[in-house]
């Protein structure tokens, strides 16, 4: 199957999560940062896994009935903001998952008859040390690109 990784292009600080950790996920997240415009550039925030408006509304089509959680960036002295979406929790996992040496996903495989039954167009895959990587079907791919969603990087598979 033609799966794709998504990855941030172009780099951005942001503030950390001000949440404890053990808070529930549906709680909006606030955080303060100076510049908020920067965020302008990105649809995509790789550190959290955060969309923009733009890529949400996408990704919704592909993810119906999802819960999604905001994350607003205030500028206090420009009093300006951005809002990003937490992705949400994806419960399908693919029936294995290949890594390249460096940790990242080099190969995802969906059992054919999961594929647009119970697997979504969207996956949230870990490595074995943890970190998520966002990968999407070829469909969803050319959606991105035929849009001009910015700030990310559509790779595909070896």
């Amino acid at each position: 199957m033609d799966y794709f990784l998504l990855k941030q292009s172009g780099t951005i600080t942001i503030p950390k999560d001000p949440r404890p950790k053990d808070a529930r996920p549906e709680e909006p997240s606030v955080r303060i940062m100076q510049n908020v415009t920067a965020l302008d550039s990105f649809d995509y925030i790789a550190q959290d896994h955060l969309v923009s408006d733009r890529l949400k509304q996408l990704l919704e089509q592909y993810l119906p009935e999802q819960d999604w959680c905001p994350c607003v960036f205030v500028d206090t002295k420009k009093q300006e903001m951005r809002t990003f979406w937490s992705m949400p929790d994806l419960p399908y996992v693919p029936q294995s998952v290949t890594a390249a040496s460096n940790g990242i996903p080099a190969a995802v495989y969906v059992d054919a008859r999961d594929f647009a039954g119970k697997a979504p167009g969207i996956l949230h895959v870990r490595n074995g040390k943890g970190a998520g990587f966002l990968v999407v079907h070829l469909c969803v791919a050319e959606s991105i690109l035929r849009r001009g969603i910015c700030g990310l990087e559509v790779v595909r598979f070896a």
